[in-house]
């Protein structure tokens, strides 16, 4: 009799923790909308493979003042990435396609520069393709087929040996899609309708192209020059990339069958969850479709996802058994991302800036060049003795000025703190935590050979 009592006040309290923490988000959100102007978001919360917060705020479309609500449909962006690179694996499973294979293999016509590029160089932004989503000609409306695809990106030198550097490629994507065709006989979508979106009963995620009427469709904006606005419409063509429109009540339907089998074999999540090893032996930490690696102790498998008007994030940290998906209609660049790390530090305090412990640095004058370097553009001084030509003109855009204003409204730096350093992709990183008077920063800095600052990118905030 003690022990079923001591088991129910268990689950009652461990119930009640949950709620609390549940109250929380909203309040979470909520704030996050009204500082980043965004007008809507929907939030999925999964702990232990059950969703314990699923919820919309703002509004899907400011015209008609509709609220977003679990089912309002958002264009996810790249999160789109490990939906497709799942769709290769299960052609791996079928035995259709093989990872190591030459993408010539399964495409026609391609160039005699990509001849050593392989599936598996594709899938992890190793192929040394350039990224189309740099160049112009891929607008939407043309619709490329598979053949004009190729034809048009084939000009395009590689930029580097195929597994020797990581740079992130769109271009890639869109070849995976024509592979998946391909291989499977059947378009992108149908394959994706039949062997994913239909098993797993994701009724509202589908393509994005709006020639298509899909019920309860998000508005996407931007917010510039202190207002509101509707996104540019002259759209890029992203197909297999990040086309891909859903809801948090799908993609949670897709997050929990990613733990068990219910659609990929246990080896073929593995395979996807696994840094790449370039050429050099050094391990990159992006997988198949989501980046891979470990985040203050956590085990972390993430993507974020951007298109124009929209932003969205999908993390899973795998130690603490947390997920969180966030869709929101704003085109601010991680505006996803950063509502999603607020939330999973609700429930992981661990992983909360406040933890983060200072370290010592090494080089001391470094720590002042930061110190003078982050005071001066946060009032958007941009001093050349100080600053690269190139993060200068990064720094000399009105959305950039508008970022730094907001970051100096919360107060002056009242403590610089170096948190830690690593190098990556042959550069080295410096993480600097600063502190004002209400909120705690993260700041990714890199110095060029010149001693200049190359790289001031916030990486992370929250409340003190």
């Amino acid at each position: 009799m003690k022990t079923k009592n001591l088991v129910t006040i268990f689950i009652a309290i461990f119930l009640f923790a949950v709620s609390i923490n549940a109250d929380q988000v909203d309040e979470i959100v909520r704030a996050q909308l009204a500082e980043r102007h965004i007008p809507g978001a929907a939030v999925a919360v999964i702990k232990n493979g059950k969703v314990i917060k699923m919820k919309g705020y703002g509004l899907a479309s400011v015209e008609f003042n509709v609220p977003a609500t679990p089912e309002t449909v958002f264009e996810i962006g790249s999160v789109s990435k490990q939906i497709t690179a799942a769709a290769v694996m299960l052609l791996v499973e079928d035995g259709k396609i093989n990872l190591d294979e030459k993408i010539s293999t399964y495409l026609p016509n391609t160039p005699e520069a990509w001849k050593d590029v392989t599936v598996r160089h594709l899938l992890t932004h190793t192929s040394g393709v350039k990224s189309y989503t740099s160049l112009g000609g891929f607008e939407l409306s043309k619709r490329y087929k598979v053949g004009d695809f190729i034809k048009e990106l084939s000009p395009q030198p590689l930029e580097f040996e195929p597994g020797s550097t990581y740079k992130y490629s769109n271009s890639g994507y869109s070849l995976l899609g024509y592979i998946i065709e391909s291989a499977s006989g059947k378009s992108y979508w149908e394959f994706l309708r039949e062997r994913i979106f239909g098993p797993l009963k994701m009724t509202n995620t589908a393509d994005r192209d709006p020639q298509f009427i899909i019920k309860n469709r998000a508005t996407g904006y931007e917010w510039e020059n202190g207002k509101l606005v509707g996104r540019d419409y002259n759209l890029t063509d992203l197909f297999s990339a990040g086309a891909i429109v859903s809801t948090v009540a799908d993609l949670a339907k897709w997050d929990i069958a990613l733990r068990d089998e219910t659609l990929l074999k246990t080896s073929s999540k593995n395979e996807s969850w696994k840094p790449f090893i370039l050429t050099n032996g050094k391990e990159n930490s992006y997988g198949f479709g989501w980046n891979v690696g470990e985040f203050r102790g956590q085990r972390l498998v993430s993507h974020g996802g951007q298109t124009a008007g929209f932003a969205a994030n999908l993390s899973r940290y795998r130690d603490a058994d947390l997920d969180v998906i966030v869709l929101t209609n704003l085109g601010t660049q991680g505006a996803g991302s950063a509502i999603a790390r607020a939330i999973a530090k609700n429930y992981i305090p661990s992983i909360s800036l406040k933890a983060l412990k200072t370290q010592t640095q090494t080089d001391e004058n470094i720590s002042k060049l930061v110190k003078t370097a982050l005071g001066d553009v946060l009032q958007n001084k941009l001093n050349p003795e100080l600053l690269a030509e190139n993060l200068i003109k990064t720094l000399s855009t009105e959305r950039a000025k508008a970022e730094n204003s907001r970051i100096s409204s919360f107060g002056k730096i009242k403590k610089l703190d170096f948190v830690g350093d690593e190098t990556s992709n042959g550069k080295r990183i410096y993480r600097y935590k600063a502190e004002t008077s209400k909120r705690l920063f993260l700041w990714r800095i890199s110095v060029n050979d010149e001693g200049k600052i190359s790289e001031m990118v916030l990486e992370e905030e929250e409340p003190v």
